[in-house]
C-alpha cells in the first residue's frame, strides 16, 4: 500500500473521531442525524474504507481503517472520492501551474468590497471594531 493511502485513511479516521463527538452531541440534543459526509481525493483510501480494496500489508492500519470501516456499515459515515482539483483544501498544499490559480482565486478569496461591507455592517473601521462594538472572543 502507497504511503498517501495510508496518510489520507489516517485523515479519515481523525476527522470521523472528531465527527463522532459532535454527533453524539447533537443526538444527545435530539438532532437525529443521516450519515456525516467526508470526502477524500485518494481514490485507494476511500476504496479500502468501503470494502472495495483489500490491501495486503495493513499491519499499521488495521484499527483505523477497520474502525472506519464500522461506522460506515453502521451508516455514521458515508466516505466519498472526488478528484483533488474540486478539493479545496488541497490548493495551499499543492503546486498548481498559473491557470488554476486564476481560475480559484475568486473561491478561495474574498473581493476588496465585500470585504469592506463586512467591516462596515459590523462596525469595524480599518479592521478594527470601534466604539462599544468592540467583543473578544
Amino acid at each position: 500500500m502507497s504511503s498517501a493511502a495510508e496518510a489520507e485513511t489516517g485523515g479519515l479516521y481523525i476527522n470521523a473521531r472528531k465527527a463522532v463527538e459532535e454527533r453524539n452531541i447533537l443526538e444527545e440534543m435530539g438532532h437525529k442525524q443521516p450519515p456525516t459526509p467526508i470526502q477524500t481525493d485518494n481514490s485507494t483510501a476511500e476504496g479500502i474504507v468501503n470494502n472495495r480494496v483489500q490491501p495486503k500489508r495493513t499491519k499499521a492500519m488495521d484499527m483505523r481503517f477497520h474502525w472506519l470501516r464500522d461506522r460506515a456499515n453502521q451508516g455514521q459515515f458515508r466516505f466519498y472520492w472526488r478528484p483533488g482539483t474540486t478539493n479545496r483544501g488541497d490548493y495551499f498544499t499543492k503546486h498548481h501551474p498559473a491557470s488554476h490559480h486564476c481560475n480559484i482565486r475568486p473561491v478561495i478569496l474574498n473581493p476588496y468590497q465585500v470585504l469592506m461591507d463586512l467591516r462596515k455592517r459590523q462596525g469595524m473601521k480599518g479592521g478594527r471594531a470601534t466604539g462599544a462594538t468592540a467583543r473578544v472572543c
